[in-house]
């Protein structure tokens, strides 16, 4: 029999060293599952990124339950200075002490702010609903909105210089022309009012305060002549022709301040008649400006002339609607049917609420297409700014019952406390942000669901008609504000 090739190795076989023949066959084998083992390794690093890797971490999973987080984070103490007083709320169950955690499918960090990407729904300073909407995406900043009064101006100025420290935004876009979406771009009139250079501008509003490189504004406005609701092409107008003591006069002026400075200045429906409705923010991070048809149809509802916008970062996505009611959703949903990659809407890890939580947004033609997983709402809980009726002041049970078929993650920024008859935090200022991979969540007063809170379900005195009178003495009952859906038990 001829001898096996081989290589000889020396084994310790109890006290003696005993040479063993093995053979080149043994040899390759043992080469070759080396092999597979590092192609392995290596496939699983790409999918999961090499950035999360760290040896430290996959040893303490075995001996801890405290979630680490190796990217880097703002530090969770940064309070809004200028976020209200919260002091006498009773009605929401704060949780500013919690610890961070990590929902079941490892995706939702709580009590947490990624750098490369933020979403920052900010507190107006005051009780009415509103919109503004600061974005931090790597070095671009963008705003959304600027609501809800002239006053609230350096209440959002204050909040924002504390992430954008050149003095410039790079883009703004003004939604619609509601006074609650555009009263602070203008500000109010003071003399001793400087811009971030500390020149003096003699207003306070964000256009006079910001270096602006892009504005992105709606087609159509509507206005009031002779007591009668006009719609007109909003790019056409001029301040002079509206004067200084009307909401949208004063925008008018300060957009034209804007574009005497530099400012380019586009409407939505420009921006779809030439094709530039996507805009890369950095290598990973786009905005688009989503299909409205109201871009060029005149609507009964100014609030369907909302500029929609989207923003991506990797597989995450981030809808906000502005104020587009059914109309405007029922014809968006038509457009984005499926038929191609450019006119499907994805799954959405953020959708702040339409028309601050009413019941004619938010409808299921849009939801049952993006599913989102967290869902904020800019408003002032329970306040009868727009309505006495119980039933229709925001967020209505209508918006209640249709978002919670998709998530229990509901998140309000301020409340009406019948009590103090003042407005308070619920969760303050909201922060939505991503690395790329994880969802952050943190919030200036605390994170509790908006089906956890004491508010949803305490008791309101109404008359008999189901509204909240004015007047104490006319209240013949006591309701429950909201009623807890199904889903959310």
């Amino acid at each position: 029999m001829a001898k096996k090739k081989g290589v000889k190795v020396t084994v310790k076989k109890g006290n003696k060293k005993v040479k063993v023949n093995v053979t080149k066959n043994f040899i390759i084998f043992v080469f070759i599952l080396l092999i597979l083992g590092g192609i392995v390794f290596v496939l699983y690093r790409g999918t999961n990124g090499f950035h999360d890797w760290n040896f430290s971490h996959f040893a303490s999973n075995f001996t801890s339950n405290t979630v680490y987080e190796e990217e880097k984070t703002t530090p969770t103490s940064n309070v809004n200075p200028v976020s209200p007083s919260n002091t006498s709320n009773n009605l929401v169950q704060s949780s500013n002490n919690i610890t961070t955690s990590v929902d079941d499918k490892e995706l939702i960090v709580e009590n947490i702010k990624y750098d490369d990407f933020q979403i920052h729904f900010m507190e107006l300073g005051n009780e009415y609903a509103g919109d503004s909407t600061y974005i931090k995406a790597g070095d671009v900043d963008i705003l959304i909105d600027a609501g809800s009064r002239g006053a609230s101006a350096p209440t959002l100025i204050n909040y924002i210089n504390q992430y954008c420290t050149d003095g410039k935004l790079e883009y703004v876009i003004s939604t619609h022309n509601h006074q609650d979406h555009i009263a602070a771009f203008a500000g109010t009139s003071n003399k001793n009012a400087t811009n971030f250079k500390g020149e003096k501008v003699g207003k306070t509003g964000i256009f006079y305060y910001y270096e602006v490189g892009t504005l992105i504004d709606f087609t159509y406005a509507t206005v009031t002549i002779d007591k009668k609701s006009v719609n007109v092409v909003n790019k056409n107008q001029k301040s002079s022709d509206y004067g200084a003591s009307t909401e949208y006069g004063k925008y008018l002026a300060a957009r034209e301040y804007l574009i005497d400075n530099g400012t380019k200045y586009y409407t939505a429906k420009d921006l779809w008649d030439n094709n530039l409705t996507s805009y890369n923010l950095t290598d990973d991070i786009s905005m688009d400006i989503l299909y409205n048809y109201y871009y060029f149809n005149e609507s009964s509802d100014v609030n369907n002339y909302s500029v929609c916008t989207m923003f991506n970062y990797m597989n995450h996505h981030y809808i906000l609607t502005g104020d587009l009611e059914k109309e405007g959703e029922e014809r968006l949903a038509n457009y984005y049917d499926g038929s191609t990659s450019q006119k499907t809407l994805p799954h959405c890890e953020l959708y702040k609420g339409g028309h601050h939580g009413s019941k004619t947004s938010s409808n299921d033609c849009l939801l049952n297409k993006i599913t989102p997983d967290i869902c904020c709402v800019c408003c002032c809980a329970g306040t009868t700014e727009y309505t006495q009726n119980r039933v229709n002041t925001f967020p209505t049970q209508d918006f209640i019952d249709r978002i919670a078929k998709h998530t229990s993650r509901v998140y309000i920024t301020s409340m009406w406390n019948e009590n103090t008859n003042s407005f308070e935090s619920m969760n303050g200022n909201i922060c939505i942000s991503s690395n790329g991979n994880k969802i952050g969540i943190w919030a200036s007063n605390n994170l509790t669901k908006l089906k956890d809170t004491a508010w949803i379900t305490h008791l309101i005195g109404v008359d008999d008609s189901d509204k909240i009178p004015t007047d104490s003495s006319k209240v013949t009952k006591q309701v429950p504000c909201r009623s807890i859906p199904d889903e959310w038990k």
